[in-house]
């Protein structure tokens, strides 16, 4: 007969091994049937393309704003400011009204003026008539001119007839007394013509004068009215009234600053330059301005350029800028920031997407899919932007974000592209 404990033992065993054939069994349900198999990771990264172009770098050359119209007002005469028909603040166009002087003594002299002209007119009308007079009619009614015409051939004959008694007297034919008579005869022939001739002259002479005094006449009038209008004080150009500088009833002169007028729109940048800085700009060109106080940018055109340097050694260059709300106002700083150019038609990339490791800098591209890792080489590089050369094209996708994560041949996954 066996011994309990060796009954027990044996009992045991055999459950252990059941046991163990259980776990067996199950472990080897547990594992897959067929080969093993895991999916391959995508990086996200962000991309932009490369570009065949130039690297520009933005300067800034600081300036101030001023009034594109800036003028004082001041009065062409002296005398009572009788009105004023403007205030700070207003707007006003140019030729307008903006106030009076006295004008009742200068109104008195026009008055006079024209009568006197009236006056004139008249007489030049009686001068004419004495002219047609003269020129028609002389004693008996005969022609002035058929008088003159007369007087001419008398005289011509007296002279000849002298002619011929001279010679005879010489000769002894005539006496002394035929002689002198023929001389007397000649002498008062001459003196008849000169008399139609200045008859005729002076009434033309007299039609002359007369004409002479109209015109001045004239003058006189137009001179008092353009007086008159002196007291008129008009805007010389459009724009707001900033300041005025008299009441009515104030006496006034062409030395009093009467009004101010500033033209906000547009507003003039102006600023200084050295000649090495005149390449940037040209007359008509569009520029880019920022005004830092007002947190604005806006673009403008260049008006001008100074052909001469002031006594700094410096160009005076300006641009108008539209300022149709006014928010610009004289004084304030303004920048033009243009574009100077640094390396002519390169690659250019931007400067996050490149990678210095290990002494050498490169980049990764995407081609289908796949980060490639391209060796590079940098020309000049900026803030923003690089220009570079290297075994990579126009166009090409190159990775500016998550590249440090990288290898070459990665799987990625586009997650946005940059310009």
């Amino acid at each position: 007969m066996k011994h309990p404990l060796e009954r027990h033992l044996k009992h045991g065993m055999v459950l252990l091994a059941a046991a163990s054939i259980a776990f067996v069994g199950s472990g080897c349900a547990a594992k897959p049937v067929g080969p093993e198999t895991q999916e391959e990771k995508q990086t996200p990264v962000k991309v932009s393309k490369i570009t065949n172009s130039s690297l520009t770098v933005d300067k800034e050359i600081v300036g101030t704003m001023k009034a594109d119209v800036n003028v004082t007002i001041m009065p062409k005469m002296s005398g009572e400011l009788i009105s004023l028909n403007i205030k700070k603040g207003d707007q006003v166009q140019k030729g307008q009204v903006l106030g009076k002087i006295d004008d009742r003594d200068l109104r008195t002299t026009v008055d006079l003026q024209q009568a006197a002209l009236e006056a004139q007119k008249a007489a030049l009308d009686v001068a004419i008539a004495n002219e047609k007079s003269a020129k028609t009619t002389i004693e008996g009614g005969v022609s002035a001119s058929a008088a003159l015409n007369e007087a001419s051939i008398s005289w011509s004959d007296a002279k000849k007839n002298l002619e011929r008694i001279e010679a005879l007297y010489k000769e002894g034919a005539v006496s002394k007394a035929d002689y002198e008579s023929a001389v007397t005869a000649e002498h008062n022939a001459k003196l008849n013509y000169e008399k139609s001739k200045i008859d005729i002259e002076k009434a033309e002479i007299g039609v002359k004068s007369s004409q002479a005094q109209l015109r001045q006449t004239e003058l006189n009038v137009k001179q008092a009215q353009d007086r008159l209008k002196d007291t008129l004080i008009e805007a010389t150009q459009s724009g707001e009234v900033v300041e005025v500088n008299a009441e009515v009833g104030d006496a006034v002169s062409p030395q009093t600053s009467l009004f101010k007028i500033v033209g906000l729109n547009p507003v003039i940048l102006e600023s200084t330059i050295s000649s090495g800085q005149l390449a940037l700009f040209k007359e008509g060109q569009k520029v880019n301005v920022v005004i830092p106080v007002l947190h604005k940018e806006v673009s403008g055109i260049v008006s001008y350029i100074s052909p001469i340097a002031n006594d700094s050694g410096l160009y005076v260059v300006e641009a108008k800028i539209e300022n149709k709300d006014k928010a610009i106002k004289p004084g304030m700083i303004g920048e033009f920031v243009l574009g100077q150019t640094i390396v002519e038609k390169a690659l250019i990339i931007p400067t996050e997407a490149i990678i210095e490791q290990g002494g050498s800098t490169k980049i990764f591209i995407i081609k289908d899919g796949r980060a490639v890792e391209k060796v590079i080489e940098i020309i000049e590089s900026q803030t923003d932007f690089t220009a570079i050369k290297g075994d990579v094209s126009d166009g090409d996708q190159v990775v500016i974000k998550g590249q440090n994560t990288l290898m070459d041949g990665s799987l990625v996954n586009i997650i946005e592209e940059g310009k």
